[in-house]
């Protein structure tokens, strides 16, 4: 019942990527202010994404991040004035497909939108760390938020709204789910109980093929809407 979610799966690989290049998260924002780039990618775009709960980004963004992936991959640097920016950019790696094709604004928004899974050297772990923990309790609280404003109801109302789906998601892909699973997603969604990255790891072992929260959350909110997140429940 965790993390397969797009948007987190999107915003762990972008952490992963930058850190893997050492970078700081507004790099993009200093390249973009560097080279005169109008769209971005701005600090406040990544930050978003790197959060994942609640944020929508537009074409623009994953044009943009597809931009300076280029500009990585290409190590075309001669037109870049600020010497530690130059420095951080100089033999970095570009996100790619497994071809070894760097991203394009397609492949950005694919991975975003769940089409393509992230490179293997990004998608590692399927083990969470506490800061994906805390990313996807993060997303799941919001989204329950959501599905409350959306329906116009009540905390509780929203709750046996997901429950019901979660049952009925759990029906029709043979993941039933036990009394203790859905009271544990309860406590999770009411602020109640914050599982560490050692329990959502267990449970995203009990889940493998299935995550009955995520999609009752797809399927209540819309697919694009929902956050995406890496898939445990």
């Amino acid at each position: 019942m965790i993390p397969s979610d797009p948007a987190l799966t999107f915003a762990l690989t972008l952490k992963r990527w930058f850190a893997s290049n050492g970078w700081p998260q507004k790099i993009t924002d200093d390249w973009a202010r560097d080279a005169g780039n109008s769209t971005g990618p701005w600090a406040s775009q990544v930050c978003n994404a790197m959060k994942a709960a609640g944020y929508n980004p537009k074409a623009e963004f994953f044009l943009a991040l597809a931009t300076f992936n280029q500009v990585v991959a290409s190590q075309q640097l001669l037109g870049i004035t600020d010497t530690k920016l130059k420095d951080r950019l100089t033999g970095a790696s570009p996100l790619c497909l497994e071809n070894g094709q760097p991203y394009g604004g397609a492949e950005f928004w694919s991975l975003y939108a769940g089409l393509i899974e992230p490179p293997a050297a990004f998608a590692k772990s399927a083990e969470l760390t506490d800061e994906d923990a805390a990313d996807w309790i993060r997303l799941q609280r919001d989204n329950f938020r959501r599905v409350s404003l959306k329906e116009m109801c009540s905390r509780a109302e929203a709750w046996e709204m997901i429950k019901a789906k979660m049952i009925e998601v759990g029906d029709r892909t043979g993941d039933v789910l036990a009394s203790e699973d859905l009271d544990w997603v309860q406590e999770v969604l009411a602020g109640i109980h914050d599982p560490d990255a050692d329990e959502l790891n267990r449970t995203a072992k009990r889940h493998r093929h299935h995550t009955p929260l995520t999609t009752a959350m797809e399927e209540l909110l819309g697919a694009v809407n929902s956050g995406k997140q890496k898939a445990i429940v």
